[in-house]
């Protein structure tokens, strides 16, 4: 059965005639007529009493005619929404966010696209970047913004980045620190200090300890937490200092200087390699790849 039968089907029963019927349809009448007989030969039924003047449904066919006339309006609404995720007039995106990645540049970011396209619903995940990898790979979010060095690009083998930004890690501490008058710290001028750290799984933590592993350099940990907000309390009670990526933290109370050490890490957009994603998250991040300037 092709939607043409049934395209044909109704407008005969609309019509009352095969002749209006191909007139409607800017097409033969014999067109019609052979269409129609397809039809009641693959369904076994006739359709049509073909004894009168008119083309007056069966019993057989007033049935279909109810059902066809359903599958044609649901096929019509299926290509309009089919329309409107293409025009990304409508349509979901899932994104991955953890505390420290949902940075000040990818919120301005989505917020310029989502002007673009008002219409459009976000979805967002929190987690630790480590599962939001997981969520990825297992098709569960489209994209999820993750930290990564600029080596790392090309070695991942089951996800594709695209940069956003790029960002150095900076040291945060309390005002009254006495080194908050500093314009660069280097980790040596903070081997005495009490640190605290973004958890393991979070992306940021392997690139920190990566650097105090360069500088062979022991970390004094005291606490680990990814939410800013906790840092911040923890920072300005005293009781350590963070280093985290640069406006990961604004508040009048803490110091934010730059660390000398620190290399240059990659704010990305990541996606799953080889997958095809939503039509609107694939607009999104291609949005989000053009913005990057390095």
């Amino acid at each position: 059965m092709e939607l043409k039968q049934l395209e044909y089907f109704l407008a005969v029963s609309n019509n009352k005639s095969f002749t209006r019927a191909a007139e409607q349809l800017y097409v033969s009448q014999p067109s019609v007529t052979t269409a129609i007989k397809k039809l009641e030969d693959e369904l076994g039924l006739i359709l049509f009493d073909r004894n009168k003047k008119q083309a007056i449904l069966t019993s057989e066919g007033e049935i279909f005619y109810q059902h066809a006339g359903t599958v044609m309006k649901d096929i019509s609404k299926a290509a309009q929404k089919a329309a409107e995720l293409k025009n990304l007039s409508s349509g979901n995106i899932r994104i991955g966010i953890s505390p420290l990645t949902c940075l000040a540049v990818s919120s301005l970011l989505l917020a310029k696209f989502h002007n673009m396209y008002p219409t459009l619903k976000f979805c967002f995940t929190e987690a630790s970047s480590g599962e939001l990898r997981l969520k990825l790979s297992k098709g569960q979010i489209d994209l999820a913004f993750l930290p990564v060095l600029p080596d790392e690009l090309e070695q991942e083998q089951d996800l594709e980045f695209a940069p956003v930004s790029n960002k150095r890690l900076s040291v945060y501490l309390p005002t009254f620190h006495l080194l908050a008058g500093k314009t660069q710290v280097t980790l040596r001028d903070l081997k005495q200090e009490l640190f605290l750290l973004p958890r393991e799984d979070c992306g940021y933590r392997p690139i920190i300890d990566q650097i105090f592993t360069k500088q062979q350099q022991i970390t004094h940990l005291v606490f680990e937490t990814s939410y800013p907000t906790m840092i911040t309390h923890l920072i300005v009670a005293g009781s350590g200092i963070a280093i985290l990526p640069a406006g990961a933290i604004s508040s009048p109370k803490i110091t934010e200087i730059p660390l000398a050490d620190s290399p240059t890490v990659l704010l990305t957009i990541a996606r799953k390699q080889k997958r095809t994603i939503a039509h609107a998250a694939e607009k999104l991040y291609s949005f989000l790849q053009e913005s990057y300037e390095d």
